[in-house]
């Protein structure tokens, strides 16, 4: 077999205390760079800019010695931008930035720059491949048994480079990471498994004359734990450094030959290499790494602080999209890729946690970036109708809302719609599916949790009706287990839109996930053979054909992890609905960074779809959800017709 290995460096590991950075270069850096100089394995190392940047301040040594290997080709370096950024979730100037400044960072310090960019935390969507080939990266190393998943490819497809397919025709060639594979020689080197178990694993891939990533992940888990996890390996009494080497020299006597990573796209001419391929499906709109706990909910609403992180970084990236090119702007968006880095958003530590807070915050304050809330009051004359269902009608939409289920949309339709209602509530026993036998609607919250009961908006209320120049509004007040709800929604006059508001006052943040703006599409009507969803994620929007999908974001993992999949939303913006009519849904306010969840499935007598935006979901990385402040936030939604979508579905 044609072997190759990737090594990702990375100091900013959520888990490694800065006072144990040159520990992790002495036990993990120094012995990497022997693999390759004392027992001749080339083999890839790649780091970020601020990894490098941190190396060469602490040992600059291992950097001349790096430098040294490079020309010698014994060894070759792997991009990945100036920091750990997940291209899906930031706006596309930020991925920009971020590759721009990391090869600037690699030429100054290593004076040279990458052909093959390891894709951050292998997070993947097709709106990446424009910004890899601007920075000019002649390929990416990808996961490819995520992607695999879902799509139908042969199976000689993962032995072989290929090409990763963009948003406008444009793709980029793509070398295979493969998560079991390097798994399973991290479970041989910490003893997990034997030496011949992982031999028979690993030839029992059947490569054929293709090629193989014998490893392509973290550095810093051998002779070093970062003590995440209760359940990490114990040392044993010979160096982990060692054991690897002799797996590799087991494979090396074995026939199979190691070669530098970037020799795969040697075989892009080859028969079944080069094939133009969508990484990226409906079902999975951004495959990551590994098994599905690691989904990209991991990165923006869990952690500590993930949600209000992630909005103010947005709020600095769009200010400094309006700022004309200087040193002084230059410096803030390589402080903003320092900021938007994934480890401040994982595992991190009390303390490094609260310095990356405190960074933020001053360049926030150095551009004039905040987080805003919109404004609205629960206001107006009290309608004792008496009545279940309240219609509202301005002439350009209407709205009916269900007032014993806290204003949630009944039904919504548009003049540019033909006044066919597009969104609203399917209630019980319209599935002929008992798995779908429940109601579903639009426009409401829910928050779950561990330790606290379920807490949604669907609840009996006395509507106050406002009526102004712009809008009507029809607004309540709702107690919650957790504290107060404000919920209002507004139906404007001069344009055909529908805004849902909520503002929590709550005793403090919440544990759990937290979902709201939910739209159930009425698809009795619609072509079921177009439908679609579209959004950006670090790019150019994608599209998602639905048609015979089923799937549903927003399913838990486990207990632990409360959702599967999500999609960045980067451009605050979700389409969904049919080729002929579509809905247009975006956040208030355009920093404020939700993730979509959408769920499909195929049923009778119409298919079930729906989305909803999420601020925060559960995994292993959240702490202390609920602290000692109160949690008082506003938020919410616009929804406004597409009259005729003129995306390709």
């Amino acid at each position: 077999m044609n072997l190759f290995a990737i090594f990702h460096l990375n100091l900013m590991f959520s888990s490694i205390p800065e006072e144990n950075r040159t520990m992790v270069i002495d036990l993990c850096y120094r012995p990497l760079l022997r693999v390759c100089e004392e027992y001749g394995f080339p083999l890839g190392i790649e780091a970020s800019g601020i990894t490098l940047e941190i190396i060469r301040d602490l040992a600059p040594d291992w950097i001349e010695k790096l430098r040294t290997l490079l020309a010698q080709g014994r060894a070759e370096f792997i991009g990945s931008g100036y920091g750990q950024v997940i291209g899906p979730l930031v706006p596309a100037s930020v991925v920009r930035a971020n590759q721009e400044i990391g090869m600037r960072t690699y030429e100054e310090i290593l004076g040279t720059r990458p052909a093959i960019a390891l894709v951050n935390e292998q997070a993947w969507s097709a709106g990446l491949v424009e910004h890899y080939i601007a920075a000019g990266f002649r390929g990416v190393f990808m996961d490819y048994d995520n992607p695999a998943r879902f799509n139908h490819w042969d199976r000689q497809v993962q032995h072989l480079p290929q090409r990763a397919k963009g948003t406008s025709g444009e793709s980029i060639p793509i070398i295979w990471s493969r998560s079991m594979v390097f798994q399973k020689l991290q479970r041989f080197v910490h003893g997990e498994t034997e030496l011949d178990g992982y031999l028979a694993y690993m030839e029992s891939l059947g490569t054929g004359d293709g090629w193989l990533p014998v490893y392509g992940n973290d550095a810093e888990i051998f002779d070093y734990r970062p003590e995440r996890y209760r359940s990490e390996a114990e040392f044993g009494k010979t160096s982990e450094w060692e054991l690897l080497r002799t797996a590799f020299e087991a494979l090396r006597e074995r026939g199979h030959i190691f070669h530098l990573p970037s020799a795969v796209l040697n075989d892009l001419d080859k028969d079944g290499a080069g094939q133009v391929l969508s990484l990226c499906t409906a079902e999975q709109p951004v495959p990551v790494k590994k098994q599905n706990k690691y989904n990209l909910t991991r990165w923006a609403v869990s952690g500590r602080n993930d949600f209000f992180m992630n909005s103010l970084c947005r709020a600095v990236a769009a200010g400094l999209e309006e700022t004309d090119p200087s040193p002084e702007t230059d410096a803030y968006r390589k402080e903003l890729c320092f900021c938007w880095s994934s480890d401040f958003r994982t595992h991190i530590t009390e303390k490094r946690f609260a310095e990356a807070e405190k960074r933020l915050h001053a360049l926030a304050e150095s551009v004039g970036a905040t987080v805003r809330e919109p404004s609205f009051e629960v206001c107006g004359d009290r309608l004792e109708t008496g009545k279940r269902l309240l219609p509202v009608c301005t002439g350009n939409t209407s709205v009916v809302l269900n007032t014993v289920r806290g204003l949630a949309i009944h039904e919504a339709s548009f003049k540019g719609h033909s006044d066919k209602p597009v969104f609203g509530t399917l209630e019980h026993g319209y599935f002929d599916d008992i798995g779908l036998g429940a109601d579903f609607y639009s426009g409401h919250m829910v928050m779950e949790g561990p330790g606290s009961p379920k807490d949604t908006d669907l609840v009996r209320i006395i509507p106050r009706l406002m009526d102004t120049p712009e809008f009507i509004q029809i607004s309540c007040e709702i107690p919650i287990h957790q504290g107060i709800l404000d919920k209002a929604v507004r139906i404007h006059k001069k344009t055909q839109r529908i805004d849902v508001l909520h503002r929590f006052r709550l005793d403090c943040r919440p544990n759990g996930y937290i979902r709201l703006g939910h739209i159930t599409l009425l698809t009795s009507e619609m072509d079921r053979d177009s439908l679609f969803y579209a959004t950006e994620n670090g790019g150019k929007e994608e599209i998602f054909p639905l048609s015979g999908k089923s799937f549903d974001h927003s399913n838990n993992v486990s207990f632990l992890v409360s959702s599967s999949q999500a999609a960045g939303m980067t451009g605050s913006r979700l389409v969904i609905g049919e080729k002929k009519a579509a809905i247009e849904i975006s956040p208030l306010i355009s920093e404020h960074a939700f993730i979509a969840m959408v769920t499909c499935r195929p049923a009778e007598p119409s298919p079930f779809v729906r989305v909803a935006f999420s601020m925060q979901e559960m995994d292993e990385t959240c702490k202390n959800m609920c602290r000692d402040e109160q949690f008082i936030f506003s938020t919410g939604f616009s929804i406004k017709p597409i009259h005729k979508a003129t995306t390709n579905v």
